[in-house]
């Protein structure tokens, strides 16, 4: 067997985790059924955007907060509630308000 530069075996087979190994395919089993319970409770579909004349309509709340100069705000719900990135959200943002 050859041994690693601290001691170790190069060969991942013959390492000692302390049942780290044992532990993280237990998480992966659990991540794995809770996954299958979401897709059978019929959990929400992914925010769309929502286009009006080629450009995202936005709502109330962003428009107010756009007006209101609390910038970062309104592009995070903007984000939240159409699902688009940073850059295109910061561009629709800044285009609302002067």
């Amino acid at each position: 067997m050859r041994m690693g530069i601290f001691g170790r075996s190069d060969n991942v087979d013959d390492v000692d985790d302390g049942g780290l190994r044992r532990r993280v395919e237990e998480l992966e089993r659990r991540v794995a059924q809770l996954e299958w319970a979401l897709r059978g409770a019929g959990s929400a579909p992914e925010p769309q955007p929502v286009f009006d004349g080629g450009r995202p309509q936005v709502s109330p709340e962003v428009l107010q907060l756009a007006l209101q100069g609390q910038k970062i705000q309104a592009i995070k719900i903007l984000r939240e509630q159409t699902g688009l990135g940073l850059k295109e959200s910061k561009d629709i943002v800044d285009g609302l308000a002067p």
